[in-house]
Order: C-alpha cells, then sequence, then structure tokens
C-alpha cells in the first residue's frame, strides 16, 4: 500500500515537472495580417505578342530583279509607290508582241490588198481576151494569180484574227505584267517588315513586305485550356513589357479563337485584343506580358490568398484575438492568386493568420508579427 502511494507520488511529481516545462515553452510565432477593403482583380495571367489589326503582306507579282525597296519604319500614303522590280524584260517583251500584232493585222491588209489589185488585174485580162487582144497562156497567168491571191486572203482572213486575238491578250498581260513591276501602297501605313533587299531575285508569290496601320496594334495572347472558360470578349486587357519596365498598355478582348494545340507543352487557344492607343513603344513581333481580367470588383474584403484554409471541406481562417488563434469559418468570393474576397465572417481590421496552418490549434496562444516586418 505503501509502495503504491509512492508511485502515484512520484508520476504526479513528473506530470507537474512537465507541465511546468512546457509552461516554459515559448508560444509559436505566426505573421498576420488585417482583413482590408478595397478593389479586387482576378487575372489571368499569360503572355502574347504585339500584332497590327490591319496588316497586309505585299508579295511579288511580277519575275525579276528588286531595283528599289523601301527600309522598315518608313510611311507611305495611299497610292505611293513602295518598292520596284525590274520591269526591263518584259518592256522588251511587250515591244515584241505589239509588233507581232501590227505585223499581223498589217499581213492581212496587204492581202487584201493582193486580191483587189489581181480581181481588177482579171477583170482587164478577161476583157482584153475576149476581144483577143491578149493570148490564152497570159490569161490562164492571171486566172492563176487571182486564185492564188484569193486562197491567201481566205486564209489570212481565217488565221490572222485568231493571231491577233492570242497578241492582244499576250498584249494586255505584259501590260499588266509591267504595272506590276511597281508595288503601291493599298492604304496609307508604315511598312514595318521586309523579306528581301534590294538586287535579290525574286518570282511570282514571293513575300516582299509587311505594311500596317501602326496607330492600332492588338495582342495575340496564349490562353491555357484551364482559362478558356473564364475568358470572353470585352475583358480589359494589361500589357507588360520588359523593355520599358514603367509602363503599362490597355486593352479590350476582341475575339477568343476556339482552337486548341499543343505548343511547348501547353494546350493553348489564342486570343485577340485590341490595344487602346496611344501604344508608343510596342511594335509588331514584341513579346509582351499579359494579364486578362476575368473579374473584378471595386470594393471587397479582403485577405491574402494564403490565410485561407479548408478544413472538412469549409473555407476557415485563423483569426487572432486577444493573442489567441481562433479558427474562424468563411464565406470566400473572387479570388485571385494573391488576395481572396471575403464575403461573411469577418469585418475590416480582423487580423488573421497568413501562410501555413502547421501547429496551429483553435484557441492556442501565439506570438503575432505583422507580414513583411
Amino acid at each position: 500500500m505503501t509502495r503504491t502511494w509512492i508511485a502515484l507520488l512520484g508520476g504526479g511529481l513528473g506530470l507537474l515537472m512537465v507541465a511546468g516545462l512546457c509552461s516554459r515553452t515559448p508560444p509559436l510565432t505566426v505573421e498576420v495580417v488585417e482583413a482590408r477593403a478595397g478593389a479586387l482583380r482576378v487575372l489571368v495571367s499569360t503572355n502574347g505578342v504585339i500584332e497590327p489589326v490591319d496588316d497586309t503582306e505585299v508579295r511579288a507579282r511580277l519575275d525579276g530583279r528588286i531595283v528599289a525597296m523601301p527600309d522598315p519604319g518608313k510611311f507611305v500614303d495611299a497610292g505611293e509607290e513602295i518598292a520596284r522590280i525590274d520591269g526591263g524584260p518584259v518592256a522588251v517583251e511587250l515591244a515584241r508582241a505589239r509588233s507581232d500584232l501590227l505585223a499581223a493585222e498589217e499581213s492581212l491588209r496587204v492581202a487584201g490588198h493582193a486580191l483587189a489589185v489581181a480581181r481588177d488585174r482579171l477583170a482587164i485580162d478577161k476583157k482584153l481576151f475576149g476581144q483577143q487582144a491578149l493570148s490564152r497562156e497570159r490569161y490562164a497567168e492571171s486566172q492563176a494569180a487571182h486564185r492564188d491571191a484569193d486562197a491567201h486572203a481566205r486564209a489570212l482572213e481565217h488565221e490572222v484574227p485568231l493571231r491577233t486575238t492570242a497578241l492582244e491578250l499576250r498584249v494586255a498581260e505584259l501590260e499588266s505584267q509591267r504595272e506590276s513591276a511597281i508595288i503601291r501602297a493599298s492604304f496609307a501605313g508604315t511598312v514595318y517588315r521586309t523579306d528581301v533587299e534590294e538586287g535579290a531575285m525574286v518570282r511570282v508569290g514571293d513575300p516582299l513586305l509587311r505594311i500596317a496601320d501602326l496607330e492600332r496594334l492588338r495582342v495575340r495572347a496564349n490562353i491555357d485550356q484551364v482559362d478558356l472558360g473564364r475568358v470572353r470578349v470585352g475583358q480589359t486587357v494589361v500589357v507588360a513589357a520588359n523593355a520599358f519596365p514603367d509602363d503599362a498598355w490597355l486593352g479590350k478582348v476582341t475575339e477568343v479563337v476556339p482552337h486548341v494545340v499543343e505548343r511547348d507543352n501547353r494546350l493553348i487557344a489564342e486570343g485577340l485584343a485590341e490595344l487602346t492607343p496611344p501604344t508608343n513603344g510596342l511594335v509588331p513581333g514584341m513579346s509582351v506580358d499579359v494579364d486578362i481580367v476575368v473579374a473584378e470588383t471595386e470594393e471587397a474584403l479582403q485577405v491574402p490568398s494564403g490565410a485561407v484554409h479548408t478544413r472538412d471541406g469549409e473555407s476557415i481562417v485563423y483569426r487572432i484575438e486577444r493573442g489567441r488563434v481562433r479558427a474562424t469559418p468563411v464565406t470566400v468570393g473572387l479570388a485571385s492568386v494573391a488576395d481572396t474576397e471575403v464575403t461573411a465572417g469577418l469585418e475590416v481590421g480582423d487580423v488573421v493568420v497568413v501562410g501555413t496552418a502547421r501547429g496551429l490549434v483553435d484557441g492556442m496562444r501565439v506570438h503575432t508579427r505583422v507580414e513583411g516586418s
């Protein structure tokens, strides 16, 4: 019996010692922030490329050598010459075709004249032969000459129209090619890219240059497949470029291309967003960062997203009350990567733990440290 009491006494003393040691263990230190009210934006962040809204690729319509090509950045008016291909060989062919056309028309005229002469001569010789003033041999020669002239004229009457039609088409084609040697701007804009240099040989269909209205630019943004359901026409985009770290450009989504492809291990579609002028600094082909505002509110009670946890399917935050942690159920609304809207469960100024919830127990005493301090 005495031993039993001694054992119980020893165990009690041990528990008291453990309790004493535990009481001297310092409270856990946690980072905290205050719930605040303000604007909240939910973004789809991605990348994209700047391109013109109105863009024309000019291609060669004539085989030949480039004799004039503008420098990128040149502004041109509608109808202004912007490039030229050597039209000398075409001019030579055109002159030859026109000469052949005139020769064909002349051959028909000459044949008609020769037939008329032969006909008149036959009429005279026939009269002379009837008056026995012309030999039979001479009259036969006149008849043969008339038959030959008539046959030649008839053959040319059939042949020449076909030949002249073909030559007229050839002349028209060569005239078009000669006009194609001079490339003119179809609208006022800036030559922002050239694909060939002066002296280069090109063939019909080869790209020569690109011209665009650089006052109207858009961004072609990559949209990950998982974000497609959130991106809509009319949403605001914010564009940033590494070359201009202090600048940003705004725009609106004008189109979401409904086609997903795999690119660089990403399943993406494309979205087009026209940028609001001025777009100074941006140029076609520039890679940019793109934030698409898929939801926003001007006044939202919010906490950092790292302060919201899930427990038993319920959203909670660890609120600080008189130095102790209180697990507080909340209702959340909009959520971005950085911040989450709280629609119920908190008030402005409430202090909550931000970051990991490991080691936190409801009601435990903690030391607090303001986030970032």
